[in-house]
């Protein structure tokens, strides 16, 4: 029996062999074949994937938070570079003596202490969080409290780190980002007294309906529109965004953003956002799209939603070419309570309109869930994230909804979210993708082309980046083929 498995190997890699040779499969059947090879149930050749998927071009990233994309490590360089400080105590950045609960520490101090270096790394992202013990917060808070850690740093040198992700795309062949950079620093607090923004924010979460709502909604824009001061905030977004932006377009790369709302705060001030970002978006072609961040299940999130979409739509009938990407359905079973699985996506659709669907996890819960699925192949997209959907949510293997959406055909692209918190990249989810789910490399190859064709850019942009994927894949399927010959040989 063994002998005869040999022989038969041995054929079939004649056989091979000769078709290389004669030139019977085209290349990107053979980069096909090599990939095949690769996955072996129980038994996949990671390593020989990755060096696969390094290789393969991979068009765009695009759901993609910016400071969640910088290492933890390169923060401290930042720190340093201020000549701030951290608090020993609580591993937070101060810049100011006054706010220590502790000894303060320079940069070059704190490194010196190895354990505490590797607390801060722990704490500042994700890393060597393997389980969850008493001793650590839950998964989910883990992951968001980071950002409280680093945020005091994060957009003092835009320009400077959004090269860095330029240089680390390039060299594992990524052509796109589109991330999400910054807001408007536009506060409401700034243009109304506190009675008229508690009266504010309790109409519009009184409001029963989207009538309601825009009547209200309609009274702050004619605020905010006759108030100078929000037009002057308003230029200076725009004018940060085109400085930080400054030389980092090639022939090679292209980058765009998304402004977004932060869904845990009040009604008005996420309205505020919601409005500069639609205006910001409206006037600057960096500027691509608006979306909504924070965690989906903290409680002004849950209590507000319904509301929240209701702004979406608002700003949809005045400003419609504006594209959407929502944050939706980042949620499982025991995270919420069931009620609140039941409608995230679906309202994200019907109500806001969004052209593209952040994570989508809870799809199996939602009310009308095979109706909802054939609204979003026809009309939206999913955006996967694979290793943040394990680590926050614990969502992984047979029960990703990716399962669902590949089966049904719906658009889908693969992302990496906060590559820098959870120390990933996007050569390392195509790895997740290949060993879990064994997709054919048909169907990698349309995920890659759809973070181009579902990307907010112009039609003109796209068509430059489609065409340069297609002489990237010539190349690269060309390469592979020459690899496998040899691996075979």
């Amino acid at each position: 029996m063994i002998y005869m498995q040999k022989v038969i190997t041995l054929l079939c890699v004649n056989i091979v062999l000769g078709c290389l040779s004669t030139g019977l499969y085209a290349n990107a059947q053979l980069t096909s074949d090599f990939y095949e090879s690769m996955l072996q149930k129980d038994n996949n050749n990671e390593a020989l994937l990755h060096l696969f998927f390094t290789k393969m071009p991979k068009g765009g990233d695009i759901h993609h938070h910016y400071d969640g994309s910088i290492y933890a490590e390169t923060y401290l360089e930042w720190v340093d570079k201020k000549g701030w400080k951290i608090d020993k105590c609580t591993l937070r950045i101060i810049k100011e003596e006054k706010n220590k609960t502790c000894d303060l520490l320079s940069v070059s101090q704190l490194m010196k202490d190895n354990t505490l270096y590797r607390k801060l790394l722990t704490l500042w992202s994700d890393k060597d969080y393997y389980n969850y013990t008493h001793n650590q917060p839950p998964p989910d808070s883990n992951f968001f409290n980071t950002f409280a850690f680093f945020g005091a740093v994060s957009q003092e040198y835009n320009n400077l780190g959004l090269n860095i992700l330029k240089q680390r795309a390039i060299k594992e062949n990524v052509s796109y980002i589109e991330t999400m950079l910054s807001r408007p620093k536009i506060y409401s607090s700034n243009y109304f007294d506190n009675n008229i923004l508690e009266k504010y924010n309790q109409q519009l979460r009184d409001a029963s309906s989207q009538k309601e709502t825009d009547s209200i909604l309609d009274e702050i824009v004619t605020t905010y529109k006759k108030t100078k001061t929000f037009t002057i905030s308003l230029d200076s977004y725009i004018a940060t965004v085109k400085k930080d932006h400054a030389n980092l377009d090639d022939e090679n790369f292209m980058i765009r953003y998304q402004t977004f709302a932060v869904r845990v705060l009040d009604p008005v001030q996420v309205f505020t956002e919601l409005f500069s970002g639609y205006l910001a978006a409206n006037r600057s072609p960096l500027i691509v799209g608006v979306n909504i961040v924070a965690p989906e299940n903290n409680h002004v999130t849950l209590k507000d939603y319904t509301l929240q979409m209701r702004m979406y739509h608002y700003l949809n009938q005045r400003y419609p070419n504006v594209n959407r990407a929502l944050h939706a359905g980042e949620l499982t079973l025991g995270m919420v309570r069931p009620k609140d699985l039941t409608f995230h996506i679906r309202e994200a659709r019907e109500i806001a309109d969004a052209q593209r669907i952040g994570h989508g996890v809870d799809i199996s819960y939602e009310d009308h869930s095979i109706e909802l699925l054939k609204d979003i192949k026809k009309n939206s997209v999913v955006e996967i994230n694979f290793s943040s959907n394990e680590f926050i949510l614990g969502v992984k293997g047979d029960k990703h909804p990716y399962l669902i959406y590949e089966k049904y055909n719906v658009p889908l692209v693969i992302s990496t979210d906060d590559s820098g918190v959870s120390r990933n990249n996007l050569t390392d989810e195509y790895v997740i993708l290949a060993t879990r789910y064994h997709p054919t490399y048909k169907r990698i190859k349309e995920y890659v082309y759809n973070s181009i064709k579902y990307s907010f850019l112009e039609k003109e942009e796209k068509q430059y980046l489609i065409k340069d994927l297609d002489k990237r894949f010539l190349s690269f399927e060309s390469e592979m083929v020459s690899f496998y010959k040899e691996l075979l040989h």
